[in-house]
């Protein structure tokens, strides 16, 4: 029998919201480089309560009683989150396209069609499913952070934009969030029936994962360069503002996922805490 299903399952606390936008802005800050005055003008005031956190946290300082700078620590805390959004890149695209009838991966084609038009044309073909989220769930990983990070590979948080300050924190991006999260494809719906018998979701998930894992490791041993992405870019600052060095994007040399979706190792996929 298919599991019972919930229609929303996942939610976004204040707490967590704080947090992504922490790191978020911190790693504008490393990084861009970006130092904010103590005393925050115009929109900016509304980074406020983010700043304040990330105070809390020791992630950042106050210096000299005009300004907030990042620490070492907080550069630390970039570093692993660097990572942590690593393998988000390298890893969670192949389950963006999965023809679940066919069993194929939109990314077995990936080195084929080398246009960025019509690879997006092929990536959504309505043949294929985006269930990164469901892969994401069959881990264990939170979903909101999934979509947080895809969010930033977007540029959804656009710090190019008026008003991104307030958005940061406050912003409808957040209930966006949710949406993909609560709509996208669960674990509960990859479940079928064959015969007499119903084949759980959890199994195909598992299924999905392995195939997906192995077709990953062919396709970073075509590549010496980043899959389908890189990190948030860095650079177009002042750098006589720049505190820490930054955080470079790990290449994907740095990651043995094979060595992930094996179900012994598989707490050690997303364990590095950043938070």
């Amino acid at each position: 029998m298919p599991d019972d299903i919930d229609d929303d399952p996942w939610t976004v606390s204040d707490e967590q919201k704080l947090r992504f936008a922490g790191i978020f802005l911190l790693e504008y800050m490393i990084n861009h480089p970006r130092i904010f005055q103590l005393w925050l003008e115009d929109q900016d005031s509304d980074l406020e309560p983010i700043l304040e956190w990330l105070l809390t946290k020791e992630w950042i300082q106050i210096r000299e009683a005009k300004d907030y700078i990042p620490t070492e620590e907080g550069r630390d805390v970039i570093k692993r989150f660097m990572e942590r959004y690593a393998r988000f890149v390298y890893f969670f695209d192949v389950f963006s396209g999965v023809d679940l009838g066919a069993g194929e991966f939109a990314f077995e084609r990936y080195f084929e069609i080398l246009e960025p038009d019509e690879w997006q044309a092929y990536l959504h073909d309505e043949r294929f499913e985006d269930v990164r989220i469901a892969i994401a769930e069959h881990l264990g990983i939170d979903a909101v952070e999934i979509v947080f990070m895809s969010f930033i590979r977007e540029d959804r948080f656009g710090r190019d934009a008026t008003g991104w300050q307030f958005d940061l924190l406050l912003g409808s991006v957040w209930d966006e969030s949710l949406d993909v999260c609560n709509s996208a494809t669960d674990v509960s719906e990859l479940g079928y029936p064959d015969g007499g018998r119903w084949i759980d979701g959890s199994v195909v998930a598992e299924d999905i994962l392995q195939q997906g894992g192995k077709l990953l490791g062919k396709l970073l041993a075509q590549a010496d360069s980043v899959i389908k992405g890189t990190g948030p870019s860095h650079g177009g600052g002042n750098e006589s503002e720049r505190v820490v060095a930054p955080v470079e994007f790990p290449p994907a040399s740095d990651f043995n996922f094979a060595n992930y979706i094996e179900p012994a190792n598989r707490d050690r996929f997303w364990d590095d805490n950043w938070n």
